[in-house]
């Protein structure tokens, strides 16, 4: 603020500075409740707005988190596999139900493979003329974005140099896109060189190999052919099972299906994973099952015991925590609201950053409401019956025997009663989402909250100018005054002298 320097009073030895300073500061201070006061109001209350959709947020959230995949069907495996010997791992999904059976890991799935012996007493010189070598693994099922089933040729070729060796023609063929994969072990008699699928399971590759030799062959370059290899030629079936034929430089392995016994019924899954075998559950085998010699001294593959139960504890966890994300929401909105208090008719403000603001009321009321009134439809049971008890602050309480009880009793409606595709959760969610969603309720306040601010910023540039502007006429009309009384004083010595 821009001031005039002044003396005012010096001439006549009035105090006008003191009258000066006093009618500015009124002045000052008038302006500051029309404005800063106001901005700073704004301010608050736009900090309140954000942290009430911060709040919202957050129970929004753990609302989803809730409702989403089924997450408060929750269940426990146990089995009667030993803790040294893991044959297989259970987890429960979302759609699990309880159920109870034996299972026996058979086998585990595998990919088909060639192997060969490359030994350097047979006169192997490990390095080949230029060429080629294609690698056909056959037709591949796959889903595509819109999720039909579709099929494509995985077939790939690599360039062979002259003098390359077995360990370069590897990492060539190991730069591929079907997860083949290529293995080379040095021997003391030479190399044990591997082809690997890369995909296990009965029938999901057919492994051909061809070749094309367009280097020199001599004493010091092998053949490519020595690569070849066409299963329809090269193996045969013997007692059901694909093995090398005579005459094969290949060694051939046949994919595996993992195979399991399920209440003495045979499943099978490409990978060791089932996933779509068993509804609601995941298997994954990690080893055939142990050995056990029954009692009429017959040895066999062992068969243990699956108990899938509901498992109370973890629901009751999972509705605590919602409760506590409710009561920590309704905590934070009954702070936010609090009313100023007022002292001598003065108003402290020190009431929350919504004091009494009848939106935050409303949308508190709301939930509530939604809360205390809310029953399933199908099952008529309301979150009373379920063990949650509603106190006179708005927040909540759990009886964690009463809803263990309920979880035990009624599982189905006591779960579609909160996650359910109608259940309070998700309906909790939904209406909270016209508050919380970008450009929202709460965004839309916010936003003409900073309008309000940006305006009372500007009127204090003005405020300051206007106060400058007013302190300046003032020291100019008391500075005439001053000079005025000085003169009249000096004109009153000059005739008070004349009579002395």
């Amino acid at each position: 603020m821009a001031t005039t320097i002044t003396n005012a009073g010096a001439g006549s030895g009035v105090d006008f500075e003191s009258i000066i300073q006093a009618s500015v500061s009124a002045k000052k201070n008038s302006l500051e409740r029309q404005t800063s006061t106001r901005k700073a109001l704004a301010q608050s209350e736009k900090s309140g707005v954000s942290e009430l959709k911060s709040a919202l947020k957050a129970f929004k959230t753990a609302c989803e988190d809730l409702t989403k995949d089924n997450s408060m069907n929750t269940h426990k495996v146990t089995t009667t596999q030993s803790s040294t010997y893991n044959a297989f791992t259970i987890t429960a999904d979302s759609d699990c139900t309880n159920t109870n059976f034996d299972l026996t890991v058979t086998q585990l799935a595998k990919a088909e493979s060639v192997h060969q012996n490359f030994n350097t007493a047979d006169g192997f010189k490990n390095s080949f003329a230029a060429g080629k070598i294609t690698i056909d693994l056959g037709q591949e099922t796959y889903k595509d974005d819109n999720g039909l089933e579709q099929t494509r040729e995985r077939t790939f070729t690599v360039d062979i140099q002259e003098g390359d060796t077995l360990e370069l023609i590897r990492k060539r063929l190991n730069q591929n896109d079907y997860d083949l994969n290529v293995g080379l072990i040095k021997t003391d008699s030479g190399y044990s060189f591997t082809i690997n699928s890369g995909s296990t399971g009965k029938g999901t590759s057919d492994i051909k190999i061809t070749t094309e030799t367009t280097g020199t062959v001599d004493g010091d370059h092998q053949s490519l052919d020595i690569f070849n290899f066409d299963k329809s030629t090269d193996t045969q079936t013997v007692d059901g099972a694909v093995t090398s034929a005579s005459g094969s430089n290949w060694n051939y392995n046949e994919g595996k299906d993992a195979t399991v016994i399920l209440d003495g019924q045979t499943v099978t899954s490409h990978t060791n994973r089932f996933e779509d075998q068993i509804s609601g559950l995941t298997l994954e085998v990690n080893q055939v099952s142990e050995k056990e010699t029954d009692a009429s001294g017959n040895v066999g593959l062992k068969s243990y015991n699956v108990a899938v139960t509901t498992d109370a504890d973890a629901a009751k966890n999972k509705m605590q925590n919602i409760i506590d994300q409710y009561n920590s929401l309704m905590t934070k909105m009954n702070n936010l609201y609090k009313r100023d208090t007022y002292e001598d008719g003065e108003n402290q403000y020190d009431g929350g950053n919504l004091a009494g603001d009848s939106q935050l009321k409303s949308l508190q009321n709301a939930l509530s409401s939604m809360v205390v009134r809310y029953e399933n439809s199908d099952s008529g049971k309301s979150i009373f019956d379920c063990g949650l008890d509603f106190a006179k602050d708005g927040t909540l309480s759990l009886d964690s025997t009463k809803f263990k009880d309920a979880i035990n009793n009624s599982f189905n409606s006591v779960v579609n009663l909160f996650t359910g595709d109608d259940g309070l959760l998700k309906n909790m969610s939904t209406f909270l989402n016209d508050y919380t969603q970008t450009g929202g309720i709460l965004d839309e306040r916010s936003d003409n909250l900073q309008k309000t601010i940006d305006s009372y910023t500007e009127k204090e540039t003005t405020n300051e100018e206007k106060l400058s502007k007013y302190e300046e006429s003032l020291r100019t009309k008391y500075g005439n005054l001053d000079s005025l009384m000085s003169s009249y004083n000096s004109s009153l010595s000059y005739i008070r002298s004349l009579f002395s």
